[in-house]
């Protein structure tokens, strides 16, 4: 089976954080009950991430569900020890960002995120966690990570003009555990 050519097929976990996103926009006054049904037939004939994406890329992200021993996430950081967290949608982040994991999960989507400068330089930490990062097609990308564990990376990249620079680094190490990074 090929592939479509606009993007990553949509899960349905992917299309149920969207519907939960518009439900929460609902209850916060930001859209309208006519608007809420028309992005849900929206939502449910998308059939890639990108898609699935662009029904709810005008509304902020939802905050961090609780749960596993501490997590933490605002535009300088995202801690994550136990348990797992996924930051996606529409939220700052600031020119240093640390991503911490331990003895977890932590997704991170930067498609729809807000740098607050140019270069954002994201430092990576992880023991015993996998860390996935979804980073836009059009930013550029630096990859400064030591790894010891599964890796699986885009290739380095410079930013077309005008656009944010994302440089990873490690400010520790990402140990016994693995790092994603796909470009969507």
């Amino acid at each position: 089976m090929t592939q479509p050519a606009d993007g990553i097929l949509a899960s349905d976990a992917d299309r149920d954080a969207a519907a939960e996103a518009l439900a929460e926009a609902v209850a916060a006054g930001r859209l309208s009950l006519a608007s809420h049904s028309d992005r849900l037939d929206a939502l449910f004939a998308a059939r890639t991430r990108d898609e699935v994406a662009a029904v709810t890329a005008d509304l902020p992200s939802l905050p961090v569900r609780r749960g596993g021993l501490y997590r933490a996430m605002d535009a300088h950081r995202c801690v994550i020890i136990g348990g797992s967290a996924r930051r996606t949608g529409r939220f700052p982040i600031g020119r240093f960002c640390t991503v911490t994991a331990a003895f977890g999960r932590l997704d991170l989507d930067l498609r729809a995120a807000v740098p607050s400068q140019r270069e954002i330089t994201l430092t990576l930490r992880g023991v015993a966690a996998r860390i996935a990062i979804a980073v836009p097609a059009r930013w550029g990308l630096t990859s400064q990570v030591l790894v010891l564990g599964m890796s699986s990376t885009v290739a380095d990249r410079e930013p077309d003009h005008g656009d944010p620079l994302l440089r990873q680094r490690t400010g520790g190490a990402c140990a016994a555990g693995s790092l994603t990074v796909t470009r969507a």
